[in-house]
């Protein structure tokens, strides 16, 4: 049996229209486009962040880092201070070895600068904040550079010694 006249005729315009016109472009589907630009804006809200934060870290960290290490100087006290000048340490009292010293409370058997056993008659130093006893030279050197005790770190003074 022989199709419907207007199927027959449905089919003639599609075949013509085929063979006439180019075809037409797909349509973008509707649901797409919008994902699309969501993700787009996403994308771009998150690298300008990811740009100020870091804007932000390369301008504050300096000066947060800045200031942390100046709170901490003023913190650390007078044994990391500067330390005595060669006129004060000539000032101060020193005293030899001798069977007699080495009998005292808190006489040390060696200098904990040098690591060395004090010997009968080398010149030596006490500290009057704490008792530490060490090798004149090695205090010396010592104080030069901090002005606390070696071992305790009792900040000290040129007047502070015996």
């Amino acid at each position: 049996m022989p199709p419907p006249q207007r199927y027959q005729h449905y089919d003639d315009v599609d075949v013509h229209r085929r063979h006439d016109s180019p075809p037409l472009p797909p349509k973008p589907n509707p649901k797409i486009l919008p994902i699309l630009l969501k993700v787009i804006i996403m994308t771009l809200i998150t690298s300008m962040f990811f740009l100020l934060l870091g804007l932000v870290a390369f301008l504050l960290l300096p000066i947060l880092f800045t200031s942390l290490n100046r709170r901490h100087d003023s913190h650390r006290g007078a044994y990391h201070s500067d330390g005595l000048s060669p006129k004060e340490l000539k000032s101060l009292s020193q005293f030899k070895v001798s069977k007699r010293n080495e009998s005292q409370p808190g006489f040390e058997s060696e200098c904990v600068v040098c690591l060395e056993g004090f010997k009968q008659g080398q010149w030596c130093r006490k500290l009057v904040g704490c008792g530490h006893v060490f090798h004149r030279k090695c205090l010396d050197t010592w104080l030069l550079k901090v002005a606390a005790c070696p071992t305790c770190r009792t900040p000290t003074t040129f007047d502070r010694f015996l």
